[in-house]
């Protein structure tokens, strides 16, 4: 029963959404506390799904609350933040790739970053200025996944590749040569 009304009210907050009507602070704080306290799966979907669909500044909200949120939430946003068309988003995801110690964290956000709709590649590589090895060891995991035919859409626009040697070392000497004869 309580499963049920939970459910209701998320997604009561949800038509307000798709009403482009912007959340109440109760809406967002009850929002926060479906994901913050323990409950199924569906109950953080639903939840995850409202508060990304707000505007930027729930998304925010989001994202300064994100290590209260529950471990299987945590997971569970991670993907959702990489369907947005807010920058703030990406570049939070970036710092969580740096920091996190949690290998399955860091391989869900490889996956989401490197499949994700927005233009991350200019940011990850603008990342690379690093001198932190484990970090840009990670953004090469997911330049990899990204691959090299995407890579290389951004790559060629420069006068010069950036971070050459560290992509000759990703992707090898042959792929960063064919993309310096084609300028």
């Amino acid at each position: 029963m309580i499963f049920s009304k939970t459910i209701r009210l998320i997604k009561t907050i949800q038509e307000k959404n798709f009403r482009q009507e912007v959340l109440l602070p109760d809406d967002v704080s009850f929002l926060l506390s479906c994901i913050e306290n323990p409950h199924s799966d569906s109950v953080y979907t639903a939840a995850l799904i409202a508060l990304t669909e707000s505007d930027n500044n729930v998304l925010d909200t989001l994202m300064k609350r994100f290590l209260f949120l529950q471990d299987q939430a945590q997971m569970l946003a991670i993907p959702m933040l990489a369907t947005t068309d807010y920058v703030v988003c990406y570049t939070f995801l970036l710092e969580l790739l740096k920091e996190s110690d949690n290998l399955d964290e860091v391989a869900m956000i490889a996956m989401v970053l490197s499949s994700t709709h927005y233009l991350v590649v200019p940011i990850m590589v603008n990342e690379l200025i690093s001198d932190d090895a484990v970090y840009c060891d990670r953004l090469g995991s997911v330049f990899k996944l990204i691959g090299f035919k995407k890579v290389a859409k951004y790559l060629i626009l420069h006068p010069q590749i950036p971070f050459e040697s560290f992509f000759r070392n990703l992707f090898g000497n042959e792929k960063i040569d064919f993309i310096k004869q084609k300028k």
